[in-house]
């Protein structure tokens, strides 16, 4: 029988104890009954190994540190016991012998890792099939991560941010501050009706990648963009359907997907980045009846994009770019 201090916790009379255990010694006694596997009494979800992978990356290359406790809950062939005098838990060495209800990919992230790491558990003990579930249930519906739009919102604090996140985060406040979306950005969490560092970022990665504005400074960049989102929502105004706003994501995403044609064919025709030619080369794109595009996926957002493309886009002659393009 291996032994181990833990420290016994009681809520609303049900009892789980908090330690610590190897990785190796998880590998041999936690194991994870996944659905597909048990349909009757499987509820756990599919491993994905390159989410596994990344963790083991994290510990080992950059040093991480993964203070979440994993959620076991005691099998009848672990007979585990806790002795109140010493504070320590014992059980058998017999494999299978604790069900992970939560951390399946952090445990197996550690598997993968070189290092032998300590990982913190709380351990159930003798729950019942249906206690296992409802706790399942209630640990991914109840208890929820942090937001990742909050999550990139302070990325910038850890020294770690890119310099293509960083254009977006300065870009983002710079809009929120002054511009027709002023109000209607949202930078720490999702709501409803407004624009979140998310979706922001999804919708300006192309942006900062390819087309005119790739290696431009932010405060470039932040003027063309204000300029073309005034147009943007002039032209949607216009338009009557219900559904045509900017702060709609699929719209406000395949916005972006067409800006540098937009960019390219207004340098073309005007020479300039100002509202009113901006205005001039969408105008064709409020003849849609935003109302038909029905959902938020990816397709959706690529068929808005898609068919702003066709009706917008003409050939025209390359000019140059001189003069005073805002």
């Amino acid at each position: 029988m291996a032994s181990f201090n833990a420290i016994k916790v009681t809520q609303n009379k049900k009892e789980f104890f908090i330690t610590s255990l190897k990785s190796s010694l998880l590998k041999e006694h936690a194991f994870v009954l996944k659905r597909d596997e048990d349909p009757i009494k499987g509820f756990q979800r599919l491993l994905n190994e390159n989410r596994a992978k990344d963790i083991a990356k994290y510990m080992d290359e950059k040093k991480g540190v993964i203070p979440s406790p994993l959620i076991l809950s005691a099998q009848p062939n672990a007979e585990m016991k806790f002795d109140e005098k010493t504070s320590k838990i014992s059980f058998s060495n017999s494999r299978n012998s604790f069900l992970v209800l939560d951390g399946q990919h952090r445990l197996f992230g550690m598997y993968l890792a070189e290092s032998d790491y300590e990982v913190p558990v709380i351990i159930f003990k003798d729950l019942k099939t249906s206690d296992e579930v409802n706790l399942f249930i209630d640990i991914n519906t109840n208890q929820k991560g942090v937001p990742t739009t909050l999550l990139i919102d302070i990325k910038n604090l850890t020294g770690k941010e890119e310099k293509k996140e960083e254009k977006q985060r300065i870009l983002f406040d710079s809009l929120n501050n002054d511009s027709v979306l002023k109000g209607l950005m949202s930078p720490t969490q999702s709501k409803l009706g407004k624009i979140s560092r998310t979706t922001f970022n999804q919708a300006t990665d192309r942006l900062f990648e390819t087309g005119y504005f790739a290696n431009e400074n932010v405060d470039v960049t932040f003027k063309a963009i204000k300029n073309y989102l005034q147009a943007v929502e002039l032209i949607l105004f216009s338009t009557k359907s219900e559904k045509a706003k900017l702060t709609k994501s699929t719209i406000f995403r395949a916005v972006f997907e067409i800006f540098n044609d937009v960019v390219e064919l207004s340098f073309k025709k005007f020479e300039n980045l100002k509202t009113e030619s901006l205005v001039d080369v969408l105008s064709p794109i409020g003849s849609l009846n935003y109302d038909n595009y029905i959902g938020s996926s990816n397709s959706i957002m690529s068929k808005i994009a898609t068919d702003m493309k066709i009706a917008m886009f003409k050939t025209s002659n390359s000019l140059e770019m001189d003069g005073d393009i805002f």
